[in-house]
């Protein structure tokens, strides 16, 4: 049905060192973290940051992911007194940015934002990564969930998740829905849909989710997986219906009619959730002060969480602004997760 389904010998392989990853995640964290949580302090919490630090992130500008992470710099550069500037990376699933990150110095002057695809579903894609997210980087601060939906052109005259499902099991290969990247939640969403429901749907993959919403908005494609706050206008203008809403497992503000996954009928969640992560051995006191800092100006500020959290469709859900052990252990049951899929779906490492 597309390029993720692959000769079952291979496949094999690949679901088994999925598996294992699954099982060997919470040792690897766990290790990371002692390794770099425990180790002293080269720097006090109270001289970090005394240079600008940079972020990476592997996202375009302009999506969700983006504009929190500009927005999370601006807070710490207002209250940090250093600048903390945003350095776009954009390419191969946020491995470009991931690797820079990774092997930057670990001294809390070079940090990087992820999603669940970078750190979880990487490993589980590509055999021969540059680095191991699960290793070389470290959980600082979980932001929150994308609230997403998939939705549905209003020509295709369906009103639920149950009547788009049937229309693709009686219409093999008719219904198209614009997908952005192998490990994209979108692609994820018609594979496995394809393998645990039995319909097929026309994968139409676009370079970036941007160019995705913008082919659904031009009638390209029929359906689409889009964030909340940047498809609720046209939610609301009738441009497209609302299917299913992912991410968090509550309704979201900016798109309240559109039940969640749960009530579509739906029994996985394939949803993202952004977090901040720094270099394996950066100090625990610059990690301390930078969770506490992000916690105190973002997550626990109603003026910044609605600014740059719930604007853009993040719903800090636990465990947003926790400890960074709460963090990692949201990282270990999400491994587990997406090594389900994967064997589900059948994904060919590559």
């Amino acid at each position: 049905m597309s390029a993720l389904s692959c000769q079952q010998s291979r496949s094999t392989g690949s679901m088994r060192r999925g598996a294992a990853l699954g099982r060997i995640l919470g040792g690897v964290i766990s290790v990371a973290m002692g390794t770099s949580l425990l180790a002293p302090s080269t720097a006090g919490a109270q001289e970090y940051p005394a240079k600008p630090v940079r972020l990476l992130i592997g996202a375009a500008q302009g999506g969700p992911q983006d504009a929190l992470l500009r927005g999370t710099a601006l807070l710490l550069t207002q209250a940090l007194g250093q600048t903390f500037m945003v350095e776009n990376r954009v390419g191969a699933d946020g491995i470009i940015a991931g690797e820079a990150c990774a092997r930057a110095a670990p001294d809390g002057y070079t940090l990087c934002s992820n999603d669940n695809w970078a750190i979880s579903l990487n490993p589980l894609l590509h055999l021969k990564m540059p680095y191991d997210p699960l290793r070389d980087l470290i959980p600082v601060v979980h932001f929150g969930y994308l609230a997403a939906a998939i939705v549905a052109s209003p020509s295709l005259q369906v009103r639920s998740m149950a009547d788009l499902l049937e229309l693709a099991r009686r219409k093999p290969g008719a219904v198209s829905w614009g997908s952005y990247g192998t490990s994209s939640a979108s692609n994820l969403y018609i594979e496995w849909l394809g393998k645990s429901r039995g319909v097929d749907f026309l994968n139409v993959p676009y370079k970036s989710a941007a160019l995705a919403y913008t082919a659904m908005l031009g009638g390209e494609v029929q359906v689409a997986y889009i964030a909340a706050g940047i498809g609720a206008s046209a939610l609301r203008a009738g441009k497209f219906v609302g299917m299913a809403m992912v991410g968090p497992d509550t309704r979201s503000g900016l798109m309240p009619e559109v039940p969640t996954w749960k009530e579509a009928g739906l029994d996985f969640n394939i949803g993202t959730w952004f977090g901040l992560f720094a270099p394996a051995g950066t100090p625990r006191a610059v990690v301390d002060r930078l969770n506490a800092t992000i916690a105190r100006e973002l997550i626990s500020n109603p003026t910044a969480r609605d600014r740059y959290l719930a604007s853009v469709g993040v719903a800090a859900e636990a465990p947003a602004g926790g400890p960074p052990e709460a963090f990692a252990a949201l990282i270990q049951r999400e491994n587990e997760k997406l090594a389900a899929l994967v064997k589900t779906i059948g994904i060919k490492a590559e």
